[in-house]
């Protein structure tokens, strides 16, 4: 079935919508890019920053971490989910909106990665140099980046990072909620309650079986729609929140 549709902001989407971190061009065009990992990556990310956080540190690898805070002693770091969600040992957190809120990140530097979003992040630094921006973007902070990039003279792509380099429903959800904010054309309330049905029934079910802050992780921060003002915007491995500044 093609895809080629007369409708001018359906063609801007698939020309700009990368389907998966798999996806990423080795040889990226220059202009924005916005990763989408909406569950969690990019739903962790913005809440780390209201609490505080100094900046982000994407590290290349899952593991480097420690090394980071040997440097920054004051560093709070993030790790995997460890046994029954309640972190790793050996570092501050993981990747959970809900659980770094009783993380004092405070005026402090962070570092994590993860699987899908964070590494994403990765390899688009890595491909594209300095002929890129690289935002995180989700469903919380989706309008404030939408914003921030309204007045960019650039093209503006997006990757929904999915799982395991593949489309995910939720990040193509993430993807058009932002994307449709930047173009003009921003959901009806009736089309945002379909967005956050996908979300909740494409990830819903699978969170059933598992410790209650999955659950609490999605209903109560990922399905918040513009709850954060916050942008957070890679320079070197290091995202910073730019909100309040002006794209250039």
């Amino acid at each position: 079935m093609s895809l080629i549709t007369g409708n001018s902001l359906e063609s801007k989407l698939l020309e700009t919508i990368i389907l998966g971190r798999a996806k990423i061009p080795d040889d990226p065009d220059p202009g924005n890019y916005v990763v989408v990992d909406v569950a969690q990556f990019s739903t962790t990310v913005p809440e780390l920053f209201a609490n505080g956080a100094e900046y982000i540190y994407i590290t290349e690898e899952r593991g480097n971490e420690p090394a980071f805070k040997a440097e920054h002693p004051d560093a709070k770091i993030g790790g995997s989910s460890g046994p029954d969600y309640r972190g790793e040992e050996g570092y501050d957190f993981f990747n959970s909106p809900s659980f770094v809120q009783n993380i004092d990140v405070a005026g402090r530097p962070t570092a994590m990665t993860s699987t899908n979003g964070g590494n994403a992040v990765t390899d688009l630094r890595l491909a594209g140099g300095d002929d890129i921006d690289i935002l995180v973007g989700g469903l919380t902070n989706g309008k404030a980046v939408a914003n921030y990039l309204a007045d960019s003279d650039r093209e503006t792509y997006f990757v929904a990072a999915g799982s395991k380099g593949k489309p995910s429903p939720e990040d193509l959800v993430g993807a058009l909620y932002i994307a449709r904010q930047l173009h003009g054309k921003p959901l009806t309330p009736e089309q945002r309650e379909i967005y956050r049905e996908v979300v909740q029934f494409g990830k819903g079910p699978k969170y059933e079986e598992k410790p209650q802050i999955k659950r609490t992780d999605l209903y109560e921060y990922t399905l918040a729609f513009n709850s954060r003002d916050i942008v957070p915007k890679l320079e070197g491995q290091r995202l910073y929140d730019v909100s309040g500044e002006s794209e250039t």
